[in-house]
């Protein structure tokens, strides 16, 4: 008798782990907000992730359209090259997917 509410125990602690982190369609990825800074000089879009940290993609071009205060998930690596707008770090972008409030 016990095994069996062990059993539901463990069972029910899986699908609550699981459901926690929702599959976005990027895997390990951050919540982040588009940040249109296309006002100054070198800037464009930008992602700001939850730290305050400010990213730049290298390869921004190979994704949707976003626009300023959209809300997305994003996975990226750090990559070496020169920042074009010198607010952030700059990554190369794995994926990039919309979320809700």
């Amino acid at each position: 008798m016990k095994l069996k509410y062990l059993f539901g125990f463990l069972a029910f602690t899986t699908i609550l782990f699981s459901a926690c982190k929702k599959n976005n369609g990027c895997a390990r990825s951050e919540e982040a907000t588009v940040m249109d800074l296309s006002d100054s000089d070198s800037c464009g879009i930008v992602f700001k992730i939850g730290d305050g940290t400010f990213l730049e993609g290298a390869n921004l071009n190979e994704f949707q359209t976003f626009e300023d205060g959209d809300l997305v998930w994003i996975s990226y690596k750090s990559t070496a090259g020169a920042s074009t707008c010198g607010i952030g770090e700059v990554v190369q972008i794995r994926c990039v997917v919309p979320r809700e409030y």
